[in-house]
């Protein structure tokens, strides 16, 4: 029974993770258009595109770690300029030496991880 079970949850997660990341792409490239940029994220015009591709980074950034409750300012700068820093680079070490409390590097790098298999977004704002 525990197998049946365990296979059937299993089967059920398969399904819904490829969901996630279709809806994700479609809302990535409906943003990006709304925001003058091809779905690949490369500015249709001219501008200050590094720039505000550091804003949007650093927002998104801000965002995951407000629907943790953890407080953005202190770390998007600093330890965590981006979200491929927060998804790849980011270790416990470095976020104990910019002073984060233990309690939320475990709930940070815990939601990283659910994040990265999809089982996880941020609500309101969040992008994945």
């Amino acid at each position: 029974l525990r197998r049946a079970a365990m296979s059937a949850m299993l089967a059920s997660a398969r399904r819904a993770v490829p969901a996630l990341f279709r809806r994700a792409e479609n809302a990535r490239a409906a943003r990006a258009a709304s925001r003058g940029f091809s779905a690949d994220g490369n500015a249709d015009g001219e501008g200050a595109v590094d720039e505000s591709a550091s804003e949007r980074e650093k927002a998104l950034v801000a965002a995951f770690l407000d629907a943790l409750s953890i407080e953005s300012g202190k770390y998007v700068d600093s330890a965590i300029p981006d979200m491929k820093t927060l998804l790849h680079t980011v270790k416990t070490e470095q976020l104990k030496k910019e002073g984060m409390p233990v309690k939320e590097r475990k709930k940070l790098l815990s939601h990283v991880e659910k994040y990265k298999r999809g089982l996880w977004a941020p609500s309101g704002g969040g992008e994945r």
